[in-house]
C-alpha cells in the first residue's frame, strides 16, 4: 500500500537521517492506532482501513495537519472521541468533494455551503442531535486552527443560524428501553455462547460497544477470588468492574474456544477480549448485526431494530426501576453529566405517568369496543 506524501515512510533506524524522524513517526504511529480503523461498509467481507490514512487521503497537507493537531489537544484525550470527531471530518470532507471541491482544506467550507448541509440533512431527516454533534465538529476544528496560526480563518458555522433546536423534551428519538421478560427473550435466541455473551456484557456492565470491542483479555484480573474487567470508559476513564458469574463463564468459553486458534490481530501486542474465530478482533458493526438479529428473531422493538445502546440503556432504567440512588446509577453507568443519568429516570416518570393518565380516562370507556368487538367475534 502506497503511504500518503505527507505522511513519513516507516524506516529502520540505520536509515533516519533527519533529527527527530524517529520521533515523529512513533507520534505517527500513535495516532493511527489510536484512530483505529474503520470499515468500508457494513458486510464483514468489506476492507478496513486506518482513519488515519482515510484524513491524509481526503485533506490537503495543511489541513491534514490542522487536524492532526487538533485531535491530539488534551481536550480530545478518549480515543472513542478522536475517533468520533475524526468521523464527523471524514463525513465534511464526503459533503464537499460532493459539491467537486475536494480534498477538504479548511477555509473552503462557506457560510452558504453550510446554509446548503443545513437543508439537506432536514431533507434526508438526519437527526438534530448528529447535525449538532457535526456542526460542532466543524466548528471546533475552526476554532482550534484560527488559535493555532490560522490568524485568518473564518469559522462557517454560525450558532444562530445553523444549529438545529434540540427538544430534550422529545422522547421519539430516544433509546427504546427493553423489559426483563423481552431481555430475557432476546437470550433465549441466541446460537452461541458468545451471541449470549455479547448481551450480557453489554446488559449487565451498562457497557458501551466501543468499550467492550477495544478491551484486551490481559484485562481479566482476580480481585478478592472474583474476576474483574479493568474496562476503560468514555472519556479515558480507567474502572475495575466484577464480572456476574454467567458473564465469567461465558467469557471462559469464549476464550477456551478459540485458544487452538491462530491469532492476527494486527500491530497490537494484546489479545482482543471479544474475537473472531481466527482471533481478529471484533468491531462495533459485527456486535450490531448480532444483536439485530437476536432482537428480531425474539419480535422486540417491533419497527425498530435493537442495538447495542438499547442494552446499555436498559441496565440503566432497571436500575433506576429498582430504586437504586442516582448517584450509584450515575457512577455505574459513568455518566460524567448527572443530568444525563437524570434523563433516564425523567423519561421513565413520564411514561408511566403518562400510561396512568391515559388509562384513568380510558377506564369510563370499557364498554365501548366491546360494542364491536363481541359482534366480529
Amino acid at each position: 500500500m502506497t503511504t500518503p506524501q505527507h505522511l513519513p515512510e516507516v524506516r529502520t533506524s540505520g536509515e533516519v537521517e533527519r533529527p527527530g524522524a524517529a520521533v515523529h513517526q512513533e507520534i505517527i504511529n500513535h495516532l493511527r492506532e489510536e484512530l483505529g480503523q474503520v470499515r468500508l461498509g457494513y458486510r464483514p467481507a468489506d476492507p478496513k482501513v486506518w482513519r488515519l490514512d482515510l484524513l491524509a487521503e481526503l485533506c490537503d497537507r495543511a489541513t491534514f495537519q490542522a487536524v492532526m493537531k487538533w485531535l491530539s489537544s488534551g481536550k480530545r484525550r478518549s480515543a472513542n472521541t478522536r475517533r468520533a470527531y475524526a468521523d464527523d471530518i471524514r463525513a465534511w470532507a464526503g459533503f464537499l468533494e460532493s459539491l467537486g471541491r475536494g480534498p477538504f482544506r479548511l477555509g473552503e467550507l462557506t457560510f452558504e455551503d453550510i446554509t446548503s448541509w443545513t437543508l439537506l440533512m432536514e431533507a434526508r431527516e438526519v437527526s438534530p442531535r448528529t447535525q449538532a454533534r457535526r456542526l460542532s465538529s466543524l466548528s471546533s476544528l475552526h476554532e482550534h486552527a484560527r488559535r493555532r496560526g490560522w490568524t485568518d480563518l473564518i469559522n462557517p458555522v454560525d450558532s444562530e443560524d445553523h444549529r438545529p433546536t434540540i427538544d430534550r423534551h422529545d422522547t421519539s428519538t430516544a433509546t427504546p428501553i427493553l423489559e426483563k421478560d423481552e431481555l430475557q427473550r432476546v437470550v433465549d435466541q441466541a446460537d452461541s455462547a458468545f451471541e449470549a455473551l455479547i448481551v450480557l456484557l453489554l446488559y449487565i456492565l451498562a457497557g458501551r460497544v466501543s468499550e467492550m470491542c477495544a478491551a484486551d483479555r490481559d484485562k481479566l484480573v482476580m480481585l478478592g477470588g472474583r474476576q474483574h474487567l479493568d474496562l476503560t470508559r468514555k472519556g479515558s476513564k480507567k474502572r475495575v468492574l466484577p464480572l456476574s458469574a454467567s458473564v465469567a463463564d461465558l467469557l471462559a468459553l469464549h476464550i477456551s474456544d478459540r485458544e487452538t486458534k491462530p491469532l492476527h490481530v494486527g500491530d497490537r501486542k494484546s489479545e482482543p477480549l471479544l474475537s473472531t474465530p481466527d482471533g481478529e478482533r471484533v468491531d462495533r458493526f459485527e456486535v450490531d448485526r448480532i444483536v439485530t438479529r437476536l432482537g428480531r428473531r425474539a419480535k422486540v422493538l417491533s419497527g425498530r431494530d435493537l442495538t447495542p445502546h438499547v442494552l446499555r440503556a436498559s441496565r440503566i432504567t432497571h436500575m433506576i426501576d429498582d430504586k437504586e440512588p442516582l448517584a450509584e446509577v450515575q457512577a455505574f453507568a459513568d455518566h460524567s453529566d448527572p443530568a444525563t443519568t437524570i434523563g433516564y429516570f425523567t423519561r421513565r416518570q413520564a411514561s408511566e405517568r403518562n400510561g396512568r393518565i391515559v388509562d384513568d380516562a380510558d377506564a369510563m370507556f370499557t364498554k365501548v369496543a366491546a360494542r364491536w368487538t363481541e359482534a366480529a367475534a
